[in-house]
């Protein structure tokens, strides 16, 4: 009897310790641990994921240009990717930086609306477009301009105020006969307007004035893909106030007027190479590499590109930012770390050019 008494005691103590809750104390010390390591913890987070989004913002970037590119060679014919501009918040660093790209792709040449339709241009280079359908007075004698030249319909689509095909300010190139090279021309209100190109010397108006017309074909400016767009993960930008080509040139910067807020657009041929670079409506050949600043979007700061604040920094001043950079002969795209020039007394471009001077040399912190 006192043996299974004593047993009995036994197991209750055990009871009572296995079930004993912990003092207020124990708990608060726990929870202030667990506190003070989650404080050290999130920033460390933090940071990483932001780092993280800017890596996965380049790799997706590199990969969108390089379907742009074999999307070229499946065609034969230029495909690109076109760089929108955002146009929200303040209206400077909106138009300055792109959180969305698109495949750009050239519209098929246009020789007018029927079969047989042809151009005539003026002495000052001015193109009127008609139709092969001759104009007549009401009791069917042909009507003649007052240099002799019979009079043609003009093309209803080239020459309608709200022509969708080339808008007000757009550049194309034009051919005549179908052969030969193509020559500038742009659209200002209702007139199209010859340049001369001086690559391929300068067009004879005076020939051309007086003849009946020529034949035409018409290159437009590329168009936006319907295709899904590349979004980029949030937080992530194209700094384009930091980006542009050669070793200095930030031409992507714009202001905040309409005509300038239009994208950038790459477009790559057949072949992989740079094509064409269209800049605020403007076409131009490339001169050098293309760089694109992959960076903050609260660091993109396109009135001054090199902060002072010790606190605050330009995308081209954080060594965490990406440079995205294509060869514009081949096509070959270069990925670099933006290399460190905080608190160098260069001038702004000079910082741009060294920048870009270590991706192209792969000398950077990584390399190619």
């Amino acid at each position: 009897m006192l043996l299974h008494l004593q047993k009995y005691q036994i197991n209750r103590q055990l009871r009572q310790q296995s079930t004993r809750a912990m003092t207020m104390i124990e708990l608060l010390v726990v929870i202030t641990i667990i506190m003070l390591l989650t404080g050290v913890m999130i920033p460390t987070i933090r940071y990483q994921n932001r780092n993280r989004a800017l890596r996965e913002a380049e790799r997706q970037l590199n990969a969108f240009i390089g379907s742009a590119q074999a999307r070229a060679q499946q065609l034969g014919r230029p495909v690109g990717v076109w760089i929108e501009r955002v146009n929200d918040g303040d209206p400077i660093v909106s138009a300055n930086h792109s959180v969305s790209v698109y495949l750009a792709e050239v519209p098929l040449p246009y020789s007018g609306n029927l079969r047989n339709s042809f151009v005539r241009i003026s002495s000052t280079g001015v193109l009127n477009f008609y139709l092969p359908t001759p104009r007549n007075n009401p009791d069917g004698t042909p009507i003649y301009d007052p240099s002799g030249m019979r009079e043609y319909e003009a093309d209803p689509i080239l020459h309608h105020p709200n022509n969708h095909l080339i808008k007000d300010g757009d550049s194309f190139k034009i051919q005549f006969n179908y052969r030969g090279p193509y020559y500038d021309a742009v659209r200002n209100g209702n007139n199209y307007q010859l340049r001369n190109n001086q690559r391929h010397g300068r067009l004879n108006f005076a020939n051309l004035s007086n003849s009946s017309g020529v034949p035409y074909q018409i290159h437009r400016l590329p168009k936006k893909s319907f295709l899904p767009p590349l979004n980029l993960p949030a937080g992530a930008v194209i700094d384009l106030s930091e980006s542009g080509t050669i070793a200095v040139q930030i031409q992507f910067l714009t202001t905040t007027d309409p005509p300038n807020r239009r994208p950038v657009i790459l477009m790559f041929n057949p072949s992989g190479g740079v094509a064409t670079i269209w800049n605020k409506g403007i076409q131009s050949q490339p001169m050098g590499w293309i760089h694109l600043l992959v960076g903050r979007q609260n660091q993109v700061s396109p009135t001054n590109i090199i902060l002072d604040d010790e606190t605050e920094k330009g995308n081209v001043e954080d060594m965490n930012n990406r440079w995205v950079s294509i060869d514009h002969r081949t096509g070959s795209i270069v990925s670099e770390n933006v290399d460190s020039i905080a608190g160098s007394s260069y001038s702004d471009p000079e910082n741009i050019a060294a920048a870009r001077l270590l991706v192209r040399s792969g000398t950077g912190s990584e390399g190619n």
